[in-house]
């Protein structure tokens, strides 16, 4: 039994040329039936994607008319997250204040 490797996550890789995509790249062969979902066939990197219309012609099998190429643009981060740590390091702070402050007043007692 082979052990499990530890490490960094690979970055995503193109399923046809299985050179690494960069962070901005989004392109995806996605198959839409007639259900409202649809089905992600592959990741492109931007090269692959120049000649998708050949990889379906090649791979697309029955129903290559359903196959189309997707460019998805990745959202940015969340607003929640700065500002969940913005909160959390005014918490922190407020925290540590308070504990100085009582530290202060305890030990500046007479006597």
């Amino acid at each position: 039994m082979k052990a499990a490797v530890s490490g960094p996550p690979r970055a995503p890789a193109c399923d046809f040329c299985k050179t690494a995509l960069t962070r901005g790249e989004r392109h995806r062969l996605v198959w839409e039936g007639s259900l409202p979902t649809t089905l992600v066939l592959a990741d492109l990197c931007s090269r692959c994607s120049t000649r998708a219309e050949s990889l379906v012609e090649l791979h697309g099998g029955r129903g290559r008319g359903a196959i189309t190429l997707a460019q998805e643009v990745r959202p940015s981060a969340p607003a929640h997250k700065v500002t969940g740590f913005i909160a959390r390091g005014a918490l922190y702070l407020l925290i540590a204040v308070t504990f100085f402050l009582i530290v202060t007043a305890i030990s500046s007692r007479p006597g």
